[in-house]
């Protein structure tokens, strides 16, 4: 077959620059491309220490209207990773691997980059070399052809001395417009911190500190109700997937009765990916046998902790802001959570009916045993066991999932599509679930 011929048959399916600058950044929250970097500063820790004792190990965010800044002492990028994987379009082969590393897709630096501005430096100081990058976003864009960087300075068989912090700085300029105004509004830099905080808080348990504009961000301890009455729920077993092992943790139980952090949080190598969830995802709904998130269920805390050295094993999306819930994986723990989860909600809802039955002055059982518990770490949560409380008046349900029911009818086409739209629903399966679960709230009273 002649040249000419394997060239009008070829078909060009090459991507664009504009596709990586433009549209793999337009759904991407400005909070989450922020975090994006944290994690890569945490991927350094993890490699400085194995044992993950973070302490003197930290992170700088300065995030105002002129620029944006991020800087850590956790190593530093190596030239050889720099120059063959650091800025790559996604995770190449042979990419040197970091145990347990939340810097999962090999996106995240240059996506946060694109989003926030249209310059960018890197300096990185690592034990043997030293380089910076700085680039002009649009001018890299107008070379069709040349994906490439280039090292504006470049130090091989470098010795750092006591003034150099082995690490890296990032910093944009020529922020786009909506994201100086964003970094301007005192109420973005409060969500801002919240959200760094959620996301890294064990890493910032284990010594981490991260700052923001100067300010540390702190975070609290998980922790639920123990006392001689009341035991959480705690599960530890190894699934293995792919000859790898990755190991699950499950935890549920009653804390403090916060509604904005009620429910289940989940977190992939000790990256939070999904806070407080109250929805079908992690077993809320009829569909599961439980109850709808009602404020009832404000005590309620659910905890599932998936670890692997393969990240790529691990049930979370590209922006790590939830789960992969197709993922086998995830769906077989999730009918753990699921079944954990009953006794708790039982308990609560129990205690809501005594509550509607009393004076407002008196303690309904519950409230009177909460009384006498105390808050307990979840690291100091050792031994398996299912949710168990004392008092016969609050005895618990069996955890088999209740008979479920199959419901089927036909709508109109443009009926459905409306519904669908509104509902959010990804299938005509979910339409029926949602349009099921509304009725439920709005017209049943709970049981």
């Amino acid at each position: 077959m002649s040249d000419q011929t394997d060239i009008e048959r070829r078909i060009v399916a090459s991507p664009t620059k504009e596709f990586f600058i433009y549209m793999l950044v337009k759904d991407l929250d400005l909070t989450r491309a922020i975090s994006d970097l944290v994690d890569n500063c945490i991927d350094g820790a993890k490699r400085l220490r194995k044992d993950n004792n973070y302490n003197g190990l930290e992170v700088y965010i300065e995030a105002s209207e002129q620029h944006f800044k991020i800087s850590d002492n956790c190593g530093g990028i190596p030239v050889e990773v720099a120059r063959k994987y650091a800025f790559r379009f996604g995770r190449a082969d042979g990419t040197p691997s970091t145990e347990y590393s939340i810097g999962r897709f090999g996106v995240g630096m240059k996506r946060a980059l694109f989003k926030i501005g249209k310059t960018f430096s890197i300096e990185s100081i690592a034990e043997s070399s030293r380089f910076i990058v700085k680039q002009n976003v649009e001018e890299w864009a107008h070379n069709k052809d040349d994906w490439d960087f280039h090292f504006n300075e470049l130090q091989e068989n470098f010795t750092p001395t006591t003034e150099h912090h082995l690490g890296t700085v990032i910093e944009v300029r020529d922020l786009y417009p909506g994201i100086a105004e964003e970094f301007a509004l005192a109420n973005y830099q409060t969500r801002l911190s919240n959200e760094l905080t959620a996301d890294h808080q064990m890493s910032i348990e284990q010594g981490l500190k991260i700052y923001l504009n100067g300010i540390s961000l702190k975070s609290s301890p998980l922790h639920l109700l123990v006392s001689d009455k009341i035991t959480p729920a705690y599960s530890n077993r190894e699934i293995k997937e792919e000859e790898e092992i990755v190991a699950v943790k499950i935890y549920a139980g009653l804390a403090e009765p916060e509604p904005s952090k009620a429910g289940w949080h989940i977190f992939c190598n000790e990256r939070l990916i999904l806070k407080a969830d109250q929805s079908r995802t992690t077993g809320w709904g009829r569909e599961a046998g439980n109850p709808n998130y009602h404020n009832d269920y404000a005590r309620f805390r659910g905890f599932a902790f998936f670890n692997s050295t393969q990240p790529n094993l691990l049930p979370w999306n590209t922006t790590k802001s939830d789960v992969d819930s197709d993922l086998p994986l995830y769906r077989s723990v999730r009918l753990e959570m699921i079944n954990i989860m009953k006794p708790v909600i039982h308990v609560l809802r129990e205690n809501s009916k005594d509550k509607r039955k009393l004076e407002d002055e008196d303690k309904t059982p519950l409230e009177k045993i909460i009384e006498e518990a105390d808050f307990c770490l979840l690291s100091s949560i050792t031994h398996e066991s299912p949710f168990s409380i004392s008092p016969p008046e609050l005895e618990l349900l069996p955890t088999e999932q209740e008979a479920m029911k199959n419901i089927q009818y036909s709508k109109p086409e443009s009926e459905v599509i409306k519904v669908q739209k509104l509902l959010e629903a990804k299938t005509l399966r979910e339409v029926g679930e949602k349009t099921f679960d509304y009725f439920i709230k709005m017209e049943c009273d709970e049981e």
